[in-house]
């Protein structure tokens, strides 16, 4: 049984968002684990048929769950250009407003602690770099969670209880995930901050200096001499993941074993991943840098690095206070 309230927040969120979103239950870790599950719809849902998932919503919120929505399987293909800021105080959210970027809908998933879903675009479709590259700077700009950055972000569902236990009330009770705002709007800044990412992104400034645009990405590695400046870019990344992790030893937060020339790698592909460097490119500066491994090392470290990635993303991780 779904109490009216709930059922009254959850679609009215998604009227807001007016596109497809995946649901999903997220269940804490269990003895001994240190992630928990995520068990996902992995499809496109319009609001029909979310309602006839939140009996089961409920029951798993009952059980311990966390219940989050993200956009749809097919925002891969094509972006709608909706983003999520996370873990906002009152203030940030308020100055959201403010400054044009007026939130489609507003959530507060514990006391005192925000998310907010943008429209930057009215109609049609953004690339991924696009999207990416407007959360970043929107979550930077309002002091949102710079982890929480994925254009395929989850966001919590309002209607149920944040189960953290670290909200547990004194009457042993959680707090209820709270529908703030739901007005559904366009953010009046939003296409400007997506025509100012457009004309930064590498790809549109080369074409605009008359790079062919049907070049090969792996020839577009190989062939330029800015491949070098890339590969020095990325240097950087692996650079700070190895002081990280070095550091991370030296206190004990792991083994000391685990210090390896292969997790520094990976650490270093799973930042440039997420700062929009391509595959290729990856692989490009993994073959160079490390001739002395297999043949397939290079694809198969950015190949585990991206699932890595897609996995953040399937399974929210604890991050912040919300």
């Amino acid at each position: 049984m779904v109490h009216p309230a709930t059922r009254r927040a959850s679609l009215q969120a998604l009227s807001a968002l007016d596109t497809t979103v995946d649901i999903g239950f997220v269940f804490p870790p269990r003895e001994a684990e240190d992630r928990g599950r995520g068990i996902w719809t992995g499809r496109d849902l319009v609001p029909a048929d979310v309602a006839e998932l939140l009996p089961r919503a409920a029951a798993a919120n009952a059980r311990g769950a966390a219940i989050f929505m993200r956009l749809g399987p097919s925002a891969r293909d094509g972006h709608p250009g909706i983003v999520m800021l996370d873990d906002l105080n009152a203030d940030a959210a308020t100055r959201i407003a403010l400054d044009g970027f007026q939130p489609a809908l507003t959530v507060e998933t514990s006391p005192g602690n925000f998310q907010v879903w943008i429209k930057l675009i009215a109609a049609g479709e953004l690339l991924y770099p696009v999207v990416r590259g407007a959360v970043k700077h929107l979550s930077e700009l309002f002091g949102a969670d710079l982890r929480a950055v994925s254009p395929m972000q989850p966001g919590r569902l309002p209607g149920f209880t944040n189960r953290k236990p670290k909200h547990r009330q004194a009457d042993g009770h959680f707090p209820f995930v709270r529908l703030v705002d739901a007005s559904g709007c366009i953010a009046s800044a939003g296409p400007n901050l997506v025509d100012e990412i457009k004309a930064n992104l590498p790809a549109q400034r080369g074409r605009a200096q008359g790079a062919a645009s049907e070049t090969p990405p792996v020839a577009a590695v190989s062939g330029r001499p800015a491949a070098t400046e890339d590969f020095d870019a990325i240097d950087r990344i692996r650079q700070a993941q190895e002081a990280r992790i070095w550091a991370e030893a030296r206190r004990g937060s792991r083994p000391m074993d685990a210090f390896s020339a292969s997790e520094i790698d990976f650490a270093a592909v799973v930042v440039a991943l997420g700062e929009d460097v391509s595959r290729p490119m990856l692989e490009a500066w993994l073959r160079m840098r490390r001739p002395e491994k297999a043949a397939g090392y290079a694809a198969l470290t950015v190949q585990n690095a991206d699932r890595y990635l897609e996995d953040q993303t399937s399974t929210p991780q604890p991050s912040g206070r919300p």
